[in-house]
């Protein structure tokens, strides 16, 4: 019988399902926006080459949308490089500078988006040829950053020769991209025409045979390369697999502003923001972990000393305007230290979480239990006189788990003191009441 497990890596990382004795597979976001991807640009092959006619703004908007999205993917791949090291960051940036210089040569020779007639000696074939430099170079430089490299070289580049490499490696791509870009113009009465009126079969039949396997060839380099990667660079096989059907579906159609050729520009602009969204919602995920465990005690669970002040000064603030009571517990576990030292830590970390459960049960959705450090706690009650207060406490106290005691201090706001005084103020009682009575 096959076996079965379930792997989970990072937070916000998918889950990935492996059976033995076949090849994993991991159900990912990436995998399924591929197969959706896919599967729409087969349904409209049949319709590749029907012509819709030309509209003037659409080029300009795609190619701006695109600029944007290069320009902020460039950024936080460079200042990723900058912040851990990683090169292969470095070298998916160069990919998304590609982009940006073989897209600006794009607009330049492109009829209509600079000029009706292409400046600098272009001509009508100019465009589609960078368009194909654009879209296979792009995809390989995605496919050299995430290639299945010996270890030895995918060592962090120290911090001090960050700044160097990230010069060296961005110029390097800028300055071969615009070359490229220079030559097209320069040959581009010698070099082969790709295109006639609008008609663009020959493009399809020169540049299809070489352009489709490198992109395809990507492809699966950058796949093998990801497998076990969990971060949003993962996405960058679905950048390279948009490439792919963006050119399959221009090479389809055969004609410029066809059904065909507009879907296949569209996913350009999806294909160059894909990356990129990933990283936002990557940034959104760490930016929440963050806050959680600002606020949050790793150890039990429950909330820390920051969140306390924070809901205490709402409390309070509550209660002035209001007049409704409000009091708070400081708990402090007796006997702690000699539990620590006589069974060593983990008796002592078991003994907080086995406290801070069973005072949690006792407590109301509105309460709030916290771990102020080291075996000190404190509780909020919301719309608890003193009464209720002494009352909690002596439950609380009951229920403190055999291993150690619990000296509980408690303190009613009286309509003056403000968020330090009440905290001293309980303080005061949880000391009075060692080692076993409960005070106000």
């Amino acid at each position: 019988m096959l076996g079965r497990r379930t792997v989970r890596a990072g937070v916000g990382a998918p889950s990935l399902v492996v059976v033995s004795g076949l090849p994993q597979i991991a159900v990912t976001g990436p995998l399924v926006a591929g197969g959706v991807i896919v599967l729409a640009s087969a349904a409209v092959m049949p319709f590749a080459g029907h012509v819709v006619g030309p509209t003037s703004s659409f080029v300009p908007a795609m190619l701006a949308v695109v600029l944007c999205f290069d320009l902020m993917s460039t950024y936080l791949l460079i200042t990723n490089f900058l912040d851990t090291g990683e090169l292969r960051m470095l070298l998916m940036a160069g990919a998304y500078l590609w982009s940006m210089v073989l897209l600006s040569g794009y607009a330049l020779a492109f009829p209509g988006v600079i000029a009706s007639v292409p400046p600098f000696g272009a001509v009508h074939s100019t465009a589609p040829w960078l368009y194909v430099g654009w879209h296979v170079g792009f995809p390989t430089l995605l496919a050299m950053a995430w290639a299945p490299l010996p270890m030895r070289l995918q060592r962090s580049v120290p911090a001090n020769f960050r700044r160097a490499r990230c010069w060296l490696v961005a110029g390097s791509v800028v300055v071969v991209a615009t070359l490229i870009v220079v030559l097209c113009v320069h040959f581009a009465r010698v070099m082969p025409i790709l295109i006639v009126g609008s008609n663009t079969g020959l493009m399809t039949r020169i540049t299809a045979p070489f352009a489709l396997p490198i992109v395809a060839g990507a492809l699966l380099i950058a796949w093998r390369g990801l497998q076990d990667r969990t971060g949003p660079e993962r996405w960058a096989t679905t950048a390279i697999l948009i490439c792919f059907c963006d050119l399959m579906l221009t090479y389809f159609s055969e004609t410029r502003y066809s059904v065909g050729w507009y879907l296949g520009r569209t996913l350009t602009m999806a294909g160059a923001g894909v990356v990129l969204f990933a990283m936002f919602r990557s940034f959104r995920h760490l930016k929440a972990e963050a806050e959680v465990n600002a606020s949050t005690d790793a150890l039990t669970g429950l909330s820390n000393r920051r969140t306390l002040d924070t809901k205490l000064a709402r409390e309070l603030s509550r209660a002035q305007r209001v007049g409704a009571p409000l009091s708070i517990l400081l708990l402090d576990l007796d006997g702690f230290k000699t539990l620590n030292d006589v069974h060593g830590h983990a008796a002592g970390d078991r003994a907080l979480q086995d406290a801070a459960a069973a005072w949690s049960a006792q407590l109301r959705p509105n309460d709030l239990l916290c771990r102020t450090g080291g075996d000190e706690f404190a509780i909020v009650l919301p719309d608890t006189t003193e009464e209720w207060a002494r009352v909690l406490a002596l439950r609380l106290k009951a229920m403190t788990p055999p291993a150690t005691g619990v000296s509980i201090g408690a303190a009613t706001w009286n309509g003056q003191l403000d968020v330090d005084e009440l905290l001293a103020s309980a303080d005061r009682a949880m000391y009075r009441s060692k080692p076993q009575r409960v005070t106000a």
